[in-house]
């Protein structure tokens, strides 16, 4: 039992700083840091989410008190949004040379249906499929979105009106898209794909997880052919 343990406790600590490690029947694939910032990002994400109800419509008025009233979530808002904003700056930082186009995404993409029900084996997808980049690619512009437009409707009198009402448009508009792409994103990480949701929380996922779905991100680490 304590060699369990011990065991466990030496592979949190590595997977504090490395990724990309074969660890007896486990593959690290996110370091600390990287899952402290999608944290950070998802806890900022709600806090935005669930004020920016309560402002969007009355049907969600009932939420002020938890903010503490109407007034506290008008001023907790835009905080809220920029320390999403700023959280996705720092994910864009170490994800973006690994989020761009490479050729195992085509094959993601043409086999997506198949691959989703597990009726087809890829071969050449990497560390990150065409899904992941693109969902990546998204919560960056849309976060620039939100930050663009969020700056003009926290200082309206020093915009011209066509310029605010534009930006509440595209703050709307960016609202609905990322409460979409976040039931997608849940959806698609826990009951969709079993074993992902543990790569954000213990950093790891087993050897099987990563060949059936990142087969030559597996390949590279472990060094197994085809």
């Amino acid at each position: 039992m304590s060699q369990e343990v011990l065991s466990q406790s030496q592979l949190a600590t590595l997977a504090r700083e490395k990724e990309d490690l074969a660890v007896d029947g486990l593959i690290i694939r996110h370091k600390a840091g990287v899952r402290l910032t999608h944290w950070l990002v998802a806890i900022f994400f709600f806090l935005s989410l669930f004020t920016g109800f309560v402002i969007f419509t009355p049907f969600f008025a009932g939420w002020a008190s938890v903010f503490g009233g109407g007034p506290m979530v008008r001023t907790l808002h835009p905080w809220f949004s920029l320390g999403f904003t700023v959280s996705v700056l720092f994910l864009y930082l170490s994800w973006k040379d690994k989020m761009k186009k490479e050729h195992g995404d085509e094959e993601w993409k043409n086999n997506f249906g198949a691959y989703i029900r597990y009726e087809s084996e890829l071969q050449n997808v990497g560390k990150y499929n065409a899904g992941q980049k693109i969902y990546f690619w998204a919560v960056f512009w849309g976060a620039i979105a939100f930050l663009a437009s969020g700056i003009v409707m926290w200082f309206p009198t020093s915009f011209p009106y066509l310029l605010r009402t534009i930006s509440y448009w595209l703050h709307e508009v960016t609202f609905l898209g990322f409460v979409v792409g976040i039931i997608y994103h849940i959806y698609m990480s826990t009951t969709a794909m079993p074993g992902t949701f543990r790569a954000m929380t213990r950093g790891t996922v087993t050897k099987d997880w990563a060949k059936w779905h990142h087969p030559r991100w597996y390949r590279e680490i472990t060094g197994e052919k085809k």
